[in-house]
């Protein structure tokens, strides 16, 4: 190697390398920071559960066959710490209803979860619908 390329080959080694360090940290940060978001994330899914649960539990059969179809009734909210669950029942058919519940957490970043269960009454009683009656919701 000539005498004169000697020092600027070592400073772009240890400019590569140095490049390479950075740019490690920074993956391992972002993998971390996105390995907590899903951790929240997971986190929404329960309190979703519950709260169709707790829906069909305290199933109002009068009311239900007053409301009309294509009707939607918001159910009564529960607030824990950053998050707010909501529940709706909408009517989609004469004895067909569709339940959807919305987990919101306002921690930066904002993170929103949604599942969804077909049910049908029969005799007043919710019961779910065969072949996959949950869906987790966009």
């Amino acid at each position: 190697m000539n005498r004169g390329m000697t020092l600027p080959a070592v400073l772009f080694a240890l400019a590569l390398t140095s490049a390479l360090a950075v740019g490690g940290a920074y993956v391992t940060r972002q993998l971390a920071s996105v390995a907590r978001t899903e951790e929240r994330g997971t986190l929404l899914e329960p309190l979703n559960e519950r709260a169709l649960v707790e829906v069909v539990a305290s199933w109002d059969s009068v009311a239900r066959t007053q409301q009309p179809v294509g009707a939607t009734a918001e159910m009564a909210p529960s607030v824990a710490p950053h998050v707010r669950t909501t529940a709706w029942i909408t009517r989609i058919s004469s004895s067909s209803f569709w339940l959807v519940a919305a987990s919101f957490d306002d921690r930066p970043p904002t993170l929103r979860r949604r599942i969804g269960v077909v049910v049908r009454v029969a005799n007043g009683a919710p019961g779910l619908v065969p072949e996959r009656a949950w869906h987790e919701l966009p």
